[in-house]
């Protein structure tokens, strides 16, 4: 089975029917030198084993700044030079363990100017606490 919701839903948790697995996807947004959020959402009772993934589709000399809140405190921040990218403009999957009834915030920043540059997020992953709904 597959789910009904959107395939961009930067502003909420979807779940698979057996409420097994999560995800969001930010789609492609333009980055600046204002605070931009990716993907924002907030937990239930379930524990998220997230895996967030970034991506950036144009290659520049600007530094980004990255960062993940929980309840508006800030757990990861990394400053990247965007020369850093592979060709692929993918970086290395970030994994976090998603307390229940969490507010969950990722945001970026153009550090560097106010050129605009195009980036995307994606966060999938296991649940753990969610009813359970009789699919396999």
């Amino acid at each position: 089975m597959s789910s009904s919701q959107p395939v961009t839903t930067p502003n909420a948790l979807n779940f698979t029917p057996d409420n097994k697995r999560a995800y969001a996807y930010s789609g492609v947004k333009g980055i600046n030198n204002s605070v931009a959020e990716l993907i924002g959402f907030s937990t239930n009772s379930e524990t998220f084993d997230a895996r967030i993934q970034f991506f950036v589709n144009n290659i520049s000399n600007d530094d980004v700044e990255y960062i993940i809140k929980f309840n508006d405190v800030q757990v990861l921040a990394f400053l990247q030079p965007q020369t850093y990218q592979s060709s692929s403009g993918g970086y290395v999957p970030i994994h976090m363990i998603i307390p229940p009834f969490t507010d969950v915030s990722i945001t970026l920043q153009n550090k560097t100017d106010s050129s605009t540059l195009d980036h995307s997020c994606s966060i999938t992953g296991n649940v753990y606490g969610m009813t359970e709904v009789g699919y396999q």
